[in-house]
């Protein structure tokens, strides 16, 4: 069974460098082959080895495309990945900083849609995870076998309106919609907010923002997304509630990582090509200048 990655990107919220910068920490955490595809309405400015394919069409109404991220619903599209690939799917707001394997690991053994599952606000932390109310799922992370899943996909197409009218936003749909499911493990993807930052005034008396090195995925959601804490020094970023301020190093260090090796794959594919067409130019050359050895 191959591994397919897969982001999506509409409009102008997010760029070109935000899947680049995407591709480039997956490449970095996958230890097989995989294809990186980014579903999009615009494919300008994409790393050259990203598979590039058109959003499903859903008959989204032009307000669906602005709120509750319902284009993500595409991606059960049937016939979009080939049937029983496993499909890892990814926000572009997220980083990933460790191996994927026990992600794609556990989507080859439960063989269902398997989705974080929503955080719950910071005073149930206290308990153990299994005493926390359930809030339904999280969408940044999910992942299924293609060809598993194309119930949500014809149920959304026969019923979208209704069902925009009914939830809030894709993932509370798909709380309701995945008939077998279940939860990543604890840990494996975390919060920023809520792992990483701290409400006013302790932000002020421990402003160092902490890297949560054992998590494979660190999930911006609302704010701040990680570009945003790329600041100045004494610059502030965040909610009103929950900020920092100045850029934080680890998330710096991510994007700078991931520039450093989308140009050092970009020069090599240029080395490449350049040393292919030499090559062919060389060998061009020899035929011409070959001695004949017709028979006179």
């Amino acid at each position: 069974m191959m591994v397919t990655i897969v982001c999506m990107k509409w409009g102008t919220a997010f760029t070109a460098s935000h899947v680049n910068a995407l591709y480039a920490g997956v490449l970095r955490n996958m230890e097989e082959p995989f294809d990186f595809v980014c579903l999009t309405d615009d494919r300008r400015g994409l790393a050259s080895s990203i598979l590039a394919r058109h959003i499903p069409n859903l008959g989204l109404p032009e307000q669906a495309w602005r709120r509750g991220c319902w284009p993500k619903i595409g991606v059960f599209a049937p016939g979009l990945f080939p049937p029983g690939d496993v499909v890892l799917f990814l926000d572009l707001d997220v980083m990933v900083q460790r191996s994927l394997a026990p992600l794609i690991g556990l989507l080859r053994e439960r063989r269902h849609f398997v989705i974080q599952r929503e955080w719950n606000p910071d005073l149930w932390s206290l308990l153990p995870n299994n005493f926390r109310p359930d809030r339904g799922a999280q969408s940044s992370v999910f992942g299924f076998h293609a060809g598993n899943v194309d119930g949500i996909y014809h149920d959304f197409v026969s019923k979208a309106d209704a069902i925009i009218a009914q939830f809030k936003n894709d993932q509370s749909y798909l709380t309701q919609a995945a008939r077998q499911k279940s939860y990543w493990p604890t840990g494996f993807c975390v919060s920023f907010k809520r792992s990483c930052t701290k409400y006013f005034p302790i932000n002020l008396l421990l402003p160092r923002i902490k890297q949560p090195r054992n998590a494979k995925i660190i999930v911006f959601h609302g704010k701040p997304r990680p570009w945003d804490t790329m600041v100045e020094k004494g610059q502030r970023w965040g909610s009103k509630r929950r900020f920092g301020v100045g850029p934080v190093p680890w998330i710096k260090q991510y994007f700078n990582q991931a520039d450093a090796m989308l140009a050092s794959l970009a020069n090599a594919a240029d080395n490449f090509e350049a040393g292919a067409h030499a090559s062919t130019a060389n060998a061009g050359a020899e035929r011409a200048s070959s001695p004949s050895y017709s028979h006179g």
